[in-house]
């Protein structure tokens, strides 16, 4: 199980991401799974999908976390039910998470050049700024606002027009970005990185 970050990002906000190497039977042999988690893992239909499934399980593990505590709503969202915050996410080998006190939102993807045919969905004003959108830097962008969705406690959210990222410098990996309709604005810390295979961004909600 090769965590490859596992950072405290504040007292009450912990950072942790995960590159599956192991197979299905290795990673099922090292989980015990309660009734609920083996009906959901059920619903898997893919190996891929499966393997991300209990890779989540095997973080909560490593956290000393109590996996029957993680609960889903009617639209997929995880949840605690001790009132702590947590975000998930996956993509190909890699699962993350983020846990707090807070709001957070995480967001990790396999670096591919698909996120070009599909960035005028998402960005807008971004696309004015003097930045070259190429794959790794539109998959940040997209991390950020998924993110952002994932933080909040509404949906109906539209991605251009809500949720306005900066500027990014990608050296600093680190920036404010906001939720804006006509009655609220929530402005998040938000941290980003581009690695050899993977982009990454979460965010804590002010």
């Amino acid at each position: 199980m090769p965590v490859i970050e596992d950072i405290k990002v504040s007292h009450n906000t912990k950072y942790i991401l995960w590159e599956i190497t192991e197979d299905y039977e290795k990673l099922l042999a090292g989980i015990e799974l309660d009734l609920e988690s083996k009906r959901l893992l059920s619903q898997k239909k893919s190996e891929i999908h499966k393997n991300q499934f209990l890779a989540v399980r095997h973080l909560l593990k490593y956290l000393s976390i109590d996996s029957q505590i993680l609960k889903y709503d009617t639209l997929g969202k995880p949840f605690f039910e001790n009132n702590s915050k947590i975000s998930i996410s996956h993509s190909g080998a890699y699962v993350t998470l983020i846990f707090s006190d807070t709001n957070v939102g995480i967001d990790v993807e396999t670096i591919n050049d698909r996120i070009l045919k599909i960035k005028s969905k998402f960005l807008e004003t971004e696309l004015t700024y003097p930045l070259e959108f190429n794959a790794e830097t539109s998959l940040v962008y997209w991390n950020i606002k998924e993110s952002i969705f994932k933080a909040l406690d509404f949906h109906g959210i539209n991605f251009k027009n809500n949720i306005l990222v900066p500027p990014l410098d990608m050296k600093k990996n680190v920036a404010k970005s906001w939720y804006i309709d006509d009655k609220k604005i929530y402005s998040f810390d938000t941290y980003y990185k581009i690695s050899k295979k993977y982009t990454l961004a979460y965010v804590i909600k002010n």
